[in-house]
């Protein structure tokens, strides 16, 4: 788009129609804009969505800024800061878009009250009014006799040109400005000289003339250029106001000349090498590295290597541990450490780090005694929402499932049967040393329940029991508390053609022979046919045992009743 004739937007032109109003007649009177916004709160991006930003800014719950707040997505690690708008459900909700303009007005109010130019894009044509700009987050009307000569050179393109502030609103956090007056004011005399000194490249001495939010302003030959934050140091967001002084000389390189926008940008960084161009010289995957942690937070440590050179050992990269730890458990800020470099991104500028290898993985010395079947005695060490871990040995973890805690499928919550820090005693259920993965059980301590009923229980057995219900397939009899067996239709007498409700009520005792108990599929089978079968097998074989005649347990295929089957 030629930014010198943008599009028409009604939306503008009711936004500013105030602000033409006030320019052509000089007229005081407006609308009280919006005040306290909120505090602001710095925080670290955890992660990025299509829509929203998420930061770590040392709450429970991580706060959301909107994705459109963003020009460019912001990436891992990086520190926003941002406006409190509200709280929802616990949540804060946070406005980056405000905060810059926040920060931006106060550094047009500076730049208004000190005389400096400022650098500004256009953002609409206001109907050959004038146009509406863009400094700092914040947008102002620059009227059209005020844009000076070669406007649209010094525009086209979308690029950015200065302009003078003449005239600041701080009700509506607006204002005007001018480029004509900027370059009337310009001593071209002072360009000149400057043109014939320096050129683009050139290493320069400038004295410190203004420290402002964004940057520091240089006198070079009487001209006033520019030194941005983002042009200071290869370390991102990095504080910068505490290393100048008013009158301080400081060497920097030339980046623009621009006589006709008074345009002088220079830089600091640049007089030092590139840090991703070192790392491509000198750093390569594998190599254990050392560095000053700068920052902890949920995701993992940062690790600077040099300066504006940071790489990120993720909490999963910490410790062997199957559960990763908090990296402010492990690390402190300021503390060196060693490190291996697991993967550099050259193109897009990151670096893995791991710290667990450079310790010795205790998988790999894992005793004898660790082993399926072995019965242990450990301590908890944490609880989650599927199992609890219980500590193995050397700092390795075995996982007790929620499934594996106990053998009452009564037991609503069987994680409340456990507390971190407890003593427990354990069965070793699986070693994975591929996966690196231990799992344990605490029932598998004791029998299977439906185990203890089938030696109790064996086929061919009489029980009585209390029916339970009824079912169109048969009946559920209960034969101990919180055990049912089946009576299923083609064990009961004529079962297929009766009518069930009418031969058994709920809560009566009625007599069954057991037919099979299977502990896997938790099944009880029960018959009621063969109850008097069973009767008469076990008075003989109490016959047969008092007549001195062979015991039951020596004619026990007799009496089992599958062998009837």
């Amino acid at each position: 788009m030629n930014s010198t004739n943008p599009p028409s937007s009604s939306k503008n032109e009711n936004s500013f129609g105030k602000l033409l109003e006030q320019w052509e007649s000089q007229s005081e009177q407006e609308k009280e804009a919006n005040s306290g916004r909120g505090q602001l709160i710095e925080g670290t991006v955890v992660d990025v969505s299509p829509d929203t930003v998420y930061l770590d800014i040392g709450e429970k719950s991580e706060a959301r800024v909107p994705r459109e707040d963003f020009s460019e997505t912001p990436k891992r690690g990086e520190k926003i800061t941002a406006i409190l708008k509200r709280r929802a459900e616990g949540v804060a909700i946070l406005s980056k878009k405000e905060a810059d303009q926040r920060v931006g007005w106060e550094s047009v109010k500076d730049a208004f009250s000190n005389g400096y130019p400022i650098s500004a894009k256009i953002v609409d044509d206001i109907k050959n009014k004038g146009y509406l700009i863009e400094s700092e987050g914040i947008q102002m009307f620059l009227p059209a006799s005020h844009v000076g000569v070669r406007f649209k050179e010094a525009t086209e393109g979308g690029k950015e040109f200065q302009v003078k502030i003449i005239e600041i609103n701080d009700k509506t956090k607006t204002g005007v400005v001018s480029r004509k007056t900027l370059l009337d004011e310009i001593n071209g005399e002072k360009w000149e000289e400057l043109l014939t000194k320096v050129k683009i490249g050139d290493k320069i001495t400038g004295k410190v003339v203004k420290i402002a939010n964004f940057g520091v302003f240089l006198s070079i030959y009487e001209v006033v250029g520019l030194l941005r934050q983002s042009d200071i140091s290869y370390k991102k967001f990095a504080p910068f106001k505490t290393d100048f002084e008013i009158g301080m000389e400081v060497e920097v390189v030339v980046l623009e000349l621009d006589k006709e926008n008074n345009k002088l940008s220079l830089g600091l960084k640049q007089l030092k090498e590139d840090p991703w161009e070192w790392a491509k010289r000198e750093l390569e995957k594998g190599m254990v590295v050392r560095g000053p942690v700068t920052s902890l937070t949920n995701f993992g440590a940062f690790v600077e290597l040099m300066e504006g050179l940071e790489g990120l050992i993720h909490t999963t990269e910490l410790s062997w541990s199957k559960k990763p730890p908090h990296p402010k458990d492990v690390l402190k800020k300021g503390q060196e450490v060693d490190s291996e470099i697991l993967d550099i991104d050259f193109e897009n500028r990151r670096l893995s780090l791991g710290l667990k290898q450079t310790l010795p993985n205790p998988w790999d010395s894992l005793s004898a005694n660790v082993r399926a079947g072995n019965i242990l005695d450990g301590k908890i060490t944490g609880i989650t929402k599927y199992g609890a871990f219980v500590e193995v040995e050397n700092g390795i973890e075995g996982l007790v499932h929620i499934s594996d805690i106990t053998w009452d499928e009564r037991e609503k919550n069987p994680l409340g049967l456990l507390k971190k820090g407890q003593d427990i005693q354990y069965k070793v259920l699986d070693v994975n040393l591929d996966a690196q993965r231990i799992s344990c059980g605490l029932k598998q301590l004791t029998e299977h329940p439906f185990e203890g009923l089938r030696k109790k229980y064996p086929p061919g057995t009489l029980v009585e029991g209390k029916v339970k219900s009824l079912v169109n397939f048969g009946v559920f009899v209960e034969i101990e508390p919180g055990y049912e067996g089946l009576v299923h239709i083609s064990e009961i007498p004529d079962g297929r053609n009766a009518n069930l409700e009418e031969l058994f009520k709920v809560g009566e005792t009625i007599k069954t022979v057991v037919v099979k108990i299977e502990p896997n599929n938790k099944k009880i089978s029960l018959s009621i046919k063969d109850f008097d079968k069973a009767v008469e097998r076990e008075e003989m074989a109490k016959y047969i045992k008092e007549d001195g005649s062979p015991s039951r347990e020596s004619i026990g295929s007799f009496m089992n009743l599958n062998n009837n089957r």
